[in-house]
């Protein structure tokens, strides 16, 4: 039990100390101002009690008041840092850290409402279900998160980033960065590859993301450019996975400019495709 009991914090004696010091100066004030309007003198009791009752009831009541407003603070900081936590946490992808899909999409609309433009991307990692199958979803995790971070470290903090489905992300790039945007895939792949190296401890697989970029215009929505930019990249990655033997393949990227978009597709090589098909 006495284990249980706690002394007053600094803050709590502090607070406690001045407001009983002002209380007693009050009550000496007004007892001494009424004491001279009527005429009466004071003995050597009177100022004694008139200066220790004071101290008597007003620093415990102070004592207790002021324990009580701080751990109702602390309580509402508590609840502050969980808050914080929460909304962390529902913004999130708790994978991989990136913004969630929802998050994204609020950012990116309220980012076009006031910039001048930009490229939207949208990425996933190719042959993610290859991965799964011949060494475990936690080799496939690593993917993931080695794309995640391949992302970050190459866009960098100006641009948005999110993860919005399993193994797929999107980032909004400003105009400043648009002209780079080939060599910007050509370093995620690297990035990527490196990154998945070092937590899978696969020294042979080079790990590949498949690219689609669309120009955005101020005022495009987050609901506009994805479907302008995934139908595309999706109908090639269809088609690929068509036409490809199932077994690991050796990756590699490659840029189509088409105008206004670019696609950047994690291309099957030749070894892996029907003869047929080999060009």
């Amino acid at each position: 039990m006495a284990n249980d009991v706690k002394l007053p914090s600094q803050y709590v004696l502090k607070q406690a100390v001045i407001i009983t010091l002002i209380i007693a100066v009050i009550s000496i004030s007004v007892s001494t101002g009424i004491r001279f309007l009527v005429g009466a003198k004071s003995d050597g009791i009177t100022i004694f009690v008139r200066i220790i009752l004071p101290l008597i009831i007003a620093f415990p009541i102070a004592i207790v008041l002021f324990a009580k407003i701080e751990k109702l603070d602390k309580a509402y900081r508590e609840l502050l840092k969980q808050a914080r936590e929460l909304q962390k946490h529902a913004n999130t992808d708790p994978l991989t850290g990136l913004l969630n899909r929802r998050s994204f999409e609020a950012q990116f609309d309220t980012a076009m409402a006031h910039r001048s433009g930009g490229k939207f991307i949208i990425a996933d990692v190719d042959f993610l279900k290859t991965i799964n199958d011949q060494y475990g979803h936690l080799t496939g995790d690593d993917a993931i998160i080695s794309a995640a971070r391949a992302l970050e470290i190459i866009l960098g903090d100006e641009c948005l980033i999110a993860r919005i489905g399993g193994d797929e992300f999107c980032a909004f790039v400003p105009r400043s960065r648009v002209e780079k945007i080939h060599q910007l895939v050509k370093e995620i792949n690297e990035a990527a590859t490196s990154e998945f190296k070092s937590r899978s401890g696969l020294e042979n697989f080079p790990l590949s993301i498949s690219v689609g970029s669309q120009r955005c215009s101020p005022g495009t929505t987050f609901r506009e450019v994805i479907a302008q930019t995934d139908s595309e990249l999706y109908r090639k990655k269809r088609s690929r996975a068509a036409n490809r033997t199932i077994h690991l393949p050796k990756l590699e990227a490659v840029v189509a400019d088409t105008g206004d978009e670019e696609k950047l597709e994690g291309r099957t090589p030749p070894e892996t495709l029907p003869s047929s098909l080999i060009q």
